[in-house]
């Protein structure tokens, strides 16, 4: 991975895998986008390959970079959005509550 000209991690978490894979039904996932040569490209899948703790790969080339957030982070942050939106809405009902007393 020394000649990858960039590479960006993006951890997903611990999430519930679509179907059991060798009896496990939760798994870390991580989106992980690299731009390099060819060579490099094959010695990660060979290393995925072979690594006990990987269950499952995909490596997928594209023509143009993708700089975009993921739909996982987007979907984070939308939920984080809405749960400070009802954390405000809250403290706002709260307040209003205490100012008519």
């Amino acid at each position: 991975m020394q000649k990858a000209r960039s590479t960006v991690w993006k951890t997903w978490g611990r999430r519930q895998l679509a179907y059991p894979i060798n009896k496990l039904h939760k798994a870390h996932y991580v989106l992980m986008n690299v731009e390099a040569p060819q060579e490099v490209i094959d010695e990660l899948e060979t290393t995925f390959r072979f690594n006990d703790a990987v269950i499952r790969s995909m490596v997928m080339r594209t023509k143009h970079a993708v700089t975009e957030a993921s739909p996982m982070v987007k979907a984070k942050d939308e939920r984080r959005e809405r749960r400070d939106d009802f954390a405000n809405e809250t403290a706002d009902d709260a307040e209003a509550g205490d100012s008519e007393e």
